[in-house]
């Protein structure tokens, strides 16, 4: 059992965060069930109250099931769970989890290819997309750093977002979004001047501007699969 003895000042908290990173790593599988509350307790060196304390802090974010009298089961979190434990997927305990990123870089390429499309066909108004272009050409800039470019980037995408006409994409890339700004120093690397390419940006922009659907999710994909490269994909 990977678990130690912890700090009783806030062992519910650590004990929690211990057993979640065990679950995200799939050491416990979808159904299994935990070692007991006794059990638990004897190995982390804590008292029970604590343990179902803990406990009950992993089933308010939906990654166990407690029964009343029973095991203590682990549930289809991936399933189950709410877009709050995005965070802690990519990145348990601050460490970027490498094959978890690539999944949401993946899910990015294909969200920013579907934004830039739906935002062709609507035709934005020309301020809308004078800012994005704007911002296009600033993150053409050599002098740019990786840190400007990430935030110069991050409002492009949310401009796209906010051109969308589709009211739903908001709640989709919430998530998303909170992922970024939680660990901007696990994404940092995409923007460096070795893999960053502004042209696609740029040619976002024109394809939006000529309504040209295929051309602006073409353009917006191909700038989301530079980064996977390095990511294992």
């Amino acid at each position: 059992m990977p678990f130690g003895p912890v700090l009783k000042t806030t062992a519910p908290v650590q004990i929690a965060e211990s057993i979640r990173e065990a679950l995200l790593k799939g050491e416990w599988r979808p159904g299994d069930s935990l070692p007991s509350e006794r059990d638990l307790a004897r190995t982390m060196g804590v008292n029970r109250s604590t343990i179902r304390e803990a406990l009950h802090r992993l089933a308010a974010s939906g990654l166990v099931e407690i029964k009343q009298g029973g095991a203590t089961r682990v549930t289809d979190f991936l399933v189950t769970a709410g877009s709050h434990l995005l965070p802690l997927l990519i990145s348990p305990r601050g460490r970027a989890d490498p094959a978890l990123l690539g999944d949401l870089l993946e899910i990015r390429t294909m969200i920013l290819g579907w934004t830039a499309r739906a935002v062709a066909r609507a035709r934005p108004p020309a301020q809308q997309l004078d800012r994005l272009e704007q911002l296009a050409t600033s993150l053409g800039d050599p002098a740019c750093t990786a840190e400007q470019r990430q935030i110069m980037d991050l409002e492009f995408f949310e401009q796209l977002v906010q051109a969308c006409p589709n009211r739903i994409l908001q709640l989709f890339v919430a998530p998303l979004r909170q992922v970024y700004l939680q660990h901007r120093e696990i994404f940092v690397g995409i923007y460096t001047a070795e893999r960053f390419v502004s042209a696609f940006h740029r040619l976002t922009v024109e394809a939006i501007r000529r309504g040209d659907e295929s051309g602006a999710a073409a353009a917006m994909e191909a700038y989301g699969k530079t980064a996977l490269r390095g990511e294992g994909r």
